[in-house]
């Protein structure tokens, strides 16, 4: 995996713990925005997508 790729995972995973996202597109829109082009390809997945969903939402509880 290129560390690019792996940089994309990390944000998205540190983004939907912040508890300021509300699910993986926003997530996905947000990477865009800050010039990771990869992240609609990477983010291309039930499991990544479905993650990043629980996340947000337990996240969100906790705020």
């Amino acid at each position: 995996m290129r560390k690019k790729n792996l940089e994309v995972y990390q944000l998205a995973l540190k983004m939907a713990g912040s508890g300021k996202v509300r699910n993986w597109e926003a997530i996905q829109t947000k990477l865009v925005e800050q010039g990771y082009r990869k992240a609609p390809q990477l983010l291309d997945g039930d499991k990544i997508r479905t993650i990043l969903n629980l996340r947000c939402e337990e996240s969100r509880k906790g705020k």
